[in-house]
C-alpha cells in the first residue's frame, strides 16, 4: 500500500519527546494513498504543543495539521465486561441508564456494556464500576472535533447537494 511510511514517520517523531501519546488512530481511506492520522497528546506546555505542530507540518506527506481547542467535541468508546453477583445487577443496571450505556451481552455470568461519551465520563463510568466486578476493559482513543464553523476543508458541492469528486 502506497504511503505506508507515514504513519511510522509519524510515530517516530512523537516517540524521543516529552510528549504523551493519550490516543492514535490510523485510517487509510479505500481507493486512496492518503491517511487520515489522529493523535491526541498531552504536552507538557502550549510552546511543545506548538513545535510539535511545526514539525509535523514540515514533514513531506502531512497535507495539514489541525490542533483542537480545548473546547473541541471530545468522544471516547468503552467497553467492559463485568462478572457480577445477583446483589450488584440493579446498581450496575442503574450505573447503566445514568450513563446512557448500551447492554451488548448478558448471560446468567457475564454483562457486557458499551459507552460512547467524553473521555471524562468514561473515567466516572469505570470508576462506579469497579466495585462490581470488572474483568475486562477496552477502550478506543480520544477521536475529536473542533467546534464552532471553521471548516477543516472545503469540498466542490454540486448545486444538487453531492459532494463533486
Amino acid at each position: 500500500c502506497p504511503g505506508r511510511g507515514v504513519p511510522a514517520r509519524v510515530a517516530g517523531l512523537l516517540l524521543p519527546t516529552d510528549i504523551e501519546i493519550t490516543g492514535m488512530q490510523f485510517s487509510h481511506p479505500p481507493d486512496s494513498e492518503a491517511w487520515w492520522i489522529q493523535l491526541a497528546v498531552r504536552t507538557p506546555s502550549a510552546e511543545r504543543l506548538e513545535l510539535l505542530t511545526k514539525r509535523l507540518n514540515r514533514l513531506v506527506d502531512v497535507v495539514r495539521v489541525v490542533t483542537l481547542e480545548p473546547d473541541g467535541h471530545r468522544r471516547q468508546s468503552v467497553y467492559v465486561r463485568l462478572r457480577p453477583d445477583a446483589t450488584n445487577l440493579a446498581p450496575v443496571g442503574e450505573l447503566a441508564r445514568w450513563f446512557h450505556a448500551e447492554t451488548l451481552e448478558l448471560t446468567s455470568g457475564t454483562l457486557v456494556l458499551h459507552l460512547t461519551a467524553a473521555p471524562e465520563q468514561c473515567s466516572a463510568f469505570l470508576s462506579m464500576l469497579r466495585p462490581h466486578g470488572i474483568v475486562e476493559v477496552v477502550t478506543s482513543a480520544v477521536s475529536g472535533f473542533r467546534s464552532g464553523s471553521r471548516p477543516i476543508h472545503r469540498l466542490p458541492v454540486s448545486p444538487h447537494g453531492e459532494i463533486a469528486s
